[in-house]
C-alpha cells in the first residue's frame, strides 16, 4: 500500500504548520462555548469519529456531544443495548454491527478521523480492531483506567508510575485480579498501532448520569432521604471522581486535531477534595437535612461494611492504596479538561435516578443496605 491516511495527514499538518499553532494555543484550544452559545474547541470543520461501543454510560454522552459539535458519528456495537437516553441521537449516527470478539467485519472498510475504544478490556481486542484501522484513521483514543497501575502507594501519582504486570500475558479471564493487568495491556495495543497518534485516558471513578453501577449514586440517594447518614472514617479522607459529561466531552475535544497523543490520567476535580466536602456539597445541592457519623474504618470493617462497594468512592487512605484517590491530573487539566460544580452532577445524577423503573431503583448495585446502616450506626453510638 501506498501513503498511509495517517502518514498523509501528518505530512499536509506539518507543512501547513498547523502543528505549531495547536502547540501554540495549548488548554485554550478547548475552550467550553463560544460567544454564539456553540459548544467551542479545537476543530471548526466537521470531523469523521468512530466508537467503539457508544450505548452505555459515557458512550451516550460521547455521541450527543460530538453531533452537537457538527460531526459525524459511526458507532461499533453488537446492536444489542438502548442507549439509557439521548435516542434520538442515536437516530443521526451510522450503526455498524458485529462483535470485538469474534467478528470485525463491519470495521473492515471506511476511514476516520478518529477512533474512540470504549469498550475493550481484552488486549487481544485492541491488537486486532488497532491494527485493522491504522492505515484508515487517524488518531486512536483508549479508554484505560487508573486501575492500570501496579499499586497507589505514593500521592500525586503521574502517568509515568508503573503499571501493573499478569503472570499469564495471554489470558483472557475476566475478573477483578487480572483486570489492571489487561487494560495495561490494551494501552500497549493501541500505541504500538498508532504510535504518537494514540492517546490513552485512565480515568478514575466515573459518575453521573447513566451510570449502570451505582458506584456513586448511592450518596445523592442516601442524602436525599435524609436523616442520619453513615459516613466513612474521617471527613478528611480524600476522594476523586469525575463526571461522565466532563470526561466524555473532554475526549471527543481531544480527537478533533492531531497533537494530543500521549497518556492522561482523568480524574477530579482540579484541585485536592476531602470525602466530607463531597457530602457536605451534596447535602446543600439537595437541599437536605442529612447529618453525617463519621465512623471508623475499623469498625466498619469489624461490622460488615465493604470499602468500594458499601462505602461507595471510597477506600482507607494507607498502605498500597494510600495515593488510589489522590491521582495528579495535571497533564489532562493542560490538554482541556473541565469540570462542572459536584452541585450540577449530585442533582442530575438524582433527577436520571428518580426517571428509572420502581423494580431498577428497588435492586441498586452499589451502596450500603439501609438495614445494615441502621445496625452498624446503633452499634457506633453504643460503643461511644
Amino acid at each position: 500500500m501506498g501513503q498511509t491516511r495517517r502518514h498523509f495527514v501528518k505530512t499536509s499538518a506539518k507543512a501547513s504548520g498547523a502543528f505549531g499553532i495547536l502547540g501554540s494555543l495549548g488548554p485554550i484550544a478547548c475552550g467550553p462555548v463560544d460567544g454564539g452559545g456553540k459548544p467551542s474547541g479545537y476543530s471548526s470543520e466537521s470531523k469523521r469519529i468512530l466508537i467503539l461501543g457508544g450505548t452505555r454510560f459515557i458512550g451516550p454522552h460521547q455521541v450527543k456531544y460530538a453531533l452537537d459539535r457538527g460531526h459525524e458519528v459511526s458507532i461499533f456495537t453488537r446492536g444489542r443495548t438502548r442507549p439509557p437516553f439521548y435516542h434520538d441521537y442515536f437516530d443521526r449516527v451510522e450503526h455498524l454491527v458485529g462483535d470485538r470478539n469474534n467478528d470485525l467485519t463491519a470495521l473492515e472498510n471506511g476511514e476516520w478521523d478518529a477512533v474512540i475504544d470504549n469498550s475493550a478490556s481484552i488486549p487481544r481486542w485492541v491488537r486486532e480492531s488497532a491494527g485493522l484501522l491504522a492505515n484508515r484513521a487517524d488518531r486512536y483514543l483508549y479508554v484505560s483506567s487508573i486501575s492500570a497501575y501496579a499499586t497507589y502507594s505514593e500521592v500525586g501519582m503521574t502517568e509515568n508510575a508503573p503499571l501493573a504486570q499478569l503472570e499469564d500475558p495471554t489470558t483472557e479471564d475476566d475478573t477483578g485480579a487480572t483486570y489492571g493487568g489487561r487494560k495495561a495491556l490494551c494501552e500497549q495495543a493501541a500505541q504500538e498501532a498508532f504510535g504518537e497518534d494514540a492517546i490513552i485516558v485512565r480515568p478514575g471513578l466515573i459518575v453521573g448520569p447513566g451510570d449502570n453501577t451505582d458506584r456513586w449514586t448511592y450518596w445523592p440517594i442516601r442524602i436525599d432521604q435524609g436523616g442520619e447518614v453513615l459516613a466513612p472514617n474521617s471527613p478528611s479522607d480524600p476522594v476523586q471522581n469525575i463526571d461522565a459529561r466532563d470526561l466524555s466531552e473532554w475526549m471527543i475535544r481531544l480527537v478533533e486535531e492531531p497533537g494530543h497523543g500521549g497518556t492522561y490520567n482523568a480524574t477530579g476535580p482540579a484541585q485536592p477534595a476531602t470525602f466530607g466536602e463531597m457530602l457536605e456539597g451534596v447535602r446543600i445541592a439537595l437541599d437536605s437535612d442529612a447529618t453525617f457519623t463519621w465512623v471508623s474504618t475499623k469498625f466498619m470493617s469489624e461490622h460488615g461494611i465493604r470499602p468500594w462497594s458499601h462505602m461507595t468512592n471510597w477506600r482507607p487512605a494507607e498502605g498500597q492504596e494510600i495515593g488510589l484517590l489522590q491521582v495528579s491530573v495535571s497533564a489532562a487539566i493542560q490538554h482541556g479538561l473541565t469540570f462542572r460544580p459536584l452541585s450540577d452532577t449530585a442533582r442530575d445524577t438524582l433527577a436520571w435516578w428518580n426517571t428509572l423503573s420502581e423494580e431498577r431503583r428497588a435492586e441498586p448495585q452499589a451502596g450500603l443496605p439501609a438495614e445494615l446502616e441502621a445496625q452498624v450506626l446503633a452499634a457506633w453510638r453504643s460503643s461511644a
